[in-house]
């Protein structure tokens, strides 16, 4: 593993159209598609399937979860870590080469068996997350003085773009592999997840691998001591950005408050397989892909803020649609209504994701940006790591209560009675996650941002945007740019192109 150390200078970004510059982007596709393949297997609805096959309670659930955002903390020590040692490509490999081996601790939790199996997951998992917050208060740092501010949108974007097909189409693969072991071997169908995390490990490797060899650039040199005490209390000190800070971690607590346990509520209340759960993923995945370049342009025309105030209201509508699945009167068309779900849900989450990183860059002052950045991360993750344990512990509340609402009409004949809410274990959290979210969307009008243009966003420039954008897609030659490698990856006209 080569990491070696940055220079004392700041270098200067290599010159237009060299072969450096189109290596250094061929590194970065790389890197992103290894740690994205990483990812799918080790989180999300694997990492849920793979709790729940071994008997994994829903608060344990709920930790597994909160184990992402809890270990945020970290970005404080990691901010001196980067300021003292400024080596930030050193600090990302062997960070993240650390904690991916843990990885490989997490695949063999059902050898131990039982609670203790759980134990084992939670534990590996968390050690993998807190050497990821560690390299990612780095990397953050690095993105920031690496991409122009007017190219935020769509440089993000597209590669966010790449991230999303990866994913979608190894999450499609894998669920099905998951159903067919469990059909081959039904008395050791656990074991599928063993392979899968094995596979996370090896993947992480090879990434960290990507990473050693990415060109490095170094940081500004320091004018003067850095004062670490002011540097972190800096961000909280700034008005507009302490505005974002609380609405950043509001919306985080909403979001996460009910979204670890769609998986959850699929595989145990709905009965689904692992297929179908990666199905109506990957629909979420790929209306996300369509949305991404969408919301970017929006972004690079109008402002972040703007992206929001129309991308987390649908989030939120989308989570109290939720709350219908569990009706009567929708069970024949509950999948279909799922799919629904997550397509919007899918559309949201893009324009949601993009714009609040971007929103942090940009308000973060040049070159303080690490610490600003790690101090929105800590703040929310935290409070997207006490989410889901309220929610675990909701959840199991609620399961012993029900709230109905129906309207009855009778005859002298017949009765028929029409159930409008039905209240119960998940729903409950459901709709109280959409109570939360409400509130914390009133935060964002208090934050200042300044706009790509005078005009405000409207509706009719969003539907203006998504028609150019289903045009794009609705060709032969649509399909194909969503599948290939994005042109940028392989220009040079991007300023400073070298990434984590």
């Amino acid at each position: 593993m080569r990491c070696s150390d940055a220079p004392s200078t700041v270098a200067g970004p290599p010159e237009p159209g060299s072969r450096e510059v189109q290596r250094t982007f061929r590194l970065l596709l790389y890197d992103a598609v290894a740690s994205e393949a990483m990812g799918t297997l080790a989180t999300g609805v694997f990492l849920t399937g793979f709790a729940v096959a071994l008997g994994a309670s829903n608060l344990s659930i709920g930790v597994l979860a909160a184990v992402p955002s809890a270990v945020q903390f970290l970005q404080f020590p990691a901010v001196v870590l980067v300021e003292r040692l400024r080596r930030r490509r050193a600090i990302c490999v062997w960070a993240a080469g650390i904690g991916r081996g843990f990885l490989i601790a997490a695949a063999i939790a059902p050898l131990l068996g039982g609670s203790v199996g759980v134990i084992m997951l939670i534990a590996s998992i968390a050690i993998w997350q807190a050497s990821a917050a560690i390299a990612g208060c780095a990397w953050n740092s690095w993105m920031r003085d690496l991409v122009p501010e007017g190219s935020y949108g769509r440089f993000f974007g597209r590669r966010a773009a790449v991230n999303t097909a990866v994913a979608m189409t190894l999450a499609l693969m894998c669920g099905i592999l998951i159903d067919r072991w469990k059909q081959f071997a039904p008395g050791n169908a656990i074991a599928a997840y063993t392979g899968l995390f094995l596979t996370s490990a090896a993947i992480g490797f090879l990434g960290i691998w990507l990473l050693s060899i990415t060109p490095d650039q170094a940081m500004s040199p320091v004018r003067s001591p850095t004062r670490i005490l002011a540097m972190l209390a800096a961000p909280f000190h700034d008005r507009n950005f302490r505005r974002l800070i609380v609405f950043l971690s509001s919306w985080s607590l909403a979001a996460n408050l009910a979204a670890p346990f769609f998986a959850v509520y699929m595989l145990r209340s709905l009965g689904y397989s692992m297929t179908a759960v990666v199905i109506l993923t990957t629909a979420s995945q790929l209306s996300n892909l369509a949305a991404v370049s969408l919301w970017g342009n929006l972004i690079d025309r109008f402002s972040n803020k703007a992206v929001l105030r129309y991308s987390a209201p649908l989030f939120l509508l989308c989570v109290l649609a939720w709350t219908f699945t569990g009706l009567p009167w929708t069970a024949p068309a509950v999948f279909y209504l799922l799919l629904a779900i997550h397509v919007l849900m899918g559309v949201a989450t893009a324009g949601v994701a993009l714009a609040s990183g971007n929103i942090a860059m940009k308000l973060s002052p040049a070159g303080e940006a690490t610490s600003f950045l790690a101090a929105s991360s800590v703040v929310s993750a935290s409070c997207a790591a006490l989410a889901p344990l309220v929610g675990g512990l909701c959840a199991d509340f609620f399961a012993a209560h029900e709230l109905n609402l129906s309207f009855t009409w009778k005859t002298n004949v017949h009765a028929v009675t029409v159930e409008v809410l039905n209240f119960h274990a998940w729903t409950f959290l459901f709709g109280l996650a959409f109570l939360v979210g409400l509130v914390s969307l009133r935060q964002l009008s208090f934050v200042q941002e300044t706009a790509g243009t005078v005009n405000p966003l409207l509706m009719r420039d969003l539907l203006l945007e998504a028609r150019q954008a289903v045009r794009g897609l609705s060709s032969v030659a649509g399909l194909v740019r969503v599948g290939r490698v994005p042109p940028w990856l392989a220009r040079s006209r991007i300023p400073k192109g070298t990434s984590r």
